[in-house]
């Protein structure tokens, strides 16, 4: 069974390592679907690639606010603030295209989008990668950070990623794309939030979005 790390230092790796990996598990969902897209459920289909969308940004932004100003007070992290930039160019055109379809689905090309997606899939994979390293526990250690900073930096994250983005999208999300082994300890949140707020309240505005995700929504 899965576990929460018990050092401090092994907080933040984790945290994004089980984010990135719900970004990367969207990403290897859309793709082929777009090659025999469902235009019998676009719009489902279309708020489940907005979710997806949303949700990243919502995650830089997250970073960009909390994590990046305190890391870099003894580390620097402008290589991946300059990857965010080239991530968020592709997440601007790839949301605009989802809006212009949603609003008229005659506007939908499955391969212009399918190649927009494959054409920054380099970047943005190799910045999920790249920040996982950056980030490991003996770099927070070799650079200074103390334990109780680095459980301020989680504490921080957390509560403005509770506090921004759209709940109805990045939520379910999240929930729809994180494996059973994790679902009782990632994210972190009371029971009846898991178990009922989550699958009966959030999820259910955009309930046709989530047949697409991977696993269970609680």
């Amino acid at each position: 069974m899965a576990s929460v790390p018990t050092d401090p230092y092994e907080l933040l790796h984790w945290n994004m390592k089980l984010a990135h990996a719900t970004y990367e598990k969207g990403y290897e969902i859309i793709i082929p679907l777009l090659d025999n897209p469902p235009k019998d459920d676009l719009k489902n289909f279309l708020g489940y690639c907005e979710a997806w969308g949303h949700s990243i940004v919502h995650h830089h932004d997250t970073e960009e606010a909390t994590v990046f100003p305190i890391l870099n007070k003894k580390m620097d992290f402008s290589h991946e603030q300059e990857q965010h930039k080239e991530v968020h160019a592709f997440l601007d055109k790839f949301l605009e295209t989802i809006k212009q379809a949603q609003a008229d689905p005659s506007k939908f090309d499955a391969a212009a989008l399918k190649q927009l997606m494959e054409s920054a899939k380099d970047v943005m994979f190799t910045h999920f990668s790249e920040e996982l390293v950056h980030i490991g526990a003996s770099k927070l250690r070799e650079a200074g950070f103390t334990e109780a900073e680095c459980k301020t930096m989680i504490a921080e994250m957390e509560k403005h990623a509770k506090s921004a983005g759209d709940p109805f999208l990045v939520v379910p999300y999240m929930r729809s794309h994180t494996p059973a082994e994790y679902k009782n300890i990632w994210p972190p949140m009371p029971w009846v939030l898991r178990k009922v707020a989550v699958p009966y309240m959030l999820a259910k505005k955009h309930s046709g979005y989530w047949k697409y995700a991977p696993y269970a929504m609680s």
